[in-house]
């Protein structure tokens, strides 16, 4: 049985396919915060990363607030 075969470096075509790194570590921060709300524990480094990545976007929103 011969198997069909997209052409291309498959590296490629996955890292292409894959959400961009920033917007990924954004949704496993967004995880953790949740995990955190409920009452789980994790471990203080994790909690130093997720409460982290927060000061960077509250200091450095994607859009900048509207003057006004």
């Amino acid at each position: 049985m011969k198997s069909a075969r997209i052409g291309g470096n498959p590296h490629r075509l996955r890292e292409r396919a894959y959400m961009p790194t920033g917007d990924q570590l954004d949704a496993i921060a967004k995880g953790f915060r949740a995990l955190l709300e409920q009452g789980f524990s994790l471990p203080d480094e994790t909690r130093a990363w997720v409460e982290n990545c927060e000061a960077v976007k509250a200091r450095l929103p994607k859009t900048p607030p509207k003057a006004g």
